[in-house]
């Protein structure tokens, strides 16, 4: 249950984390959405990869615990 929360939080955060350095780039630029989208996109990428990451590192965990399991 921890290891969702904390892929959500990672995800959230990201992507929260992405916003405000948008935001802060377009008040100080002037420039209306350009950084926010950019930074938004660019985190969700991130975010949504490092998660998809963790889940394969998790299903090698789990082969590896069958074949230890099976004597493989």
């Amino acid at each position: 249950m921890i290891r969702g929360w904390s892929g959500s939080a990672d995800v959230f955060g990201s992507i929260l984390a992405g916003l405000l350095v948008g935001l802060g780039l377009d008040a100080l630029f002037g420039t209306a959405p350009a950084f926010v989208v950019g930074f938004v996109v660019v985190a969700a990428i991130g975010a949504f990869y490092k998660s998809y990451a963790a889940s394969e590192q998790l299903e090698e965990l789990a082969r590896e615990a069958l074949r230890v399991r099976d004597g493989l």
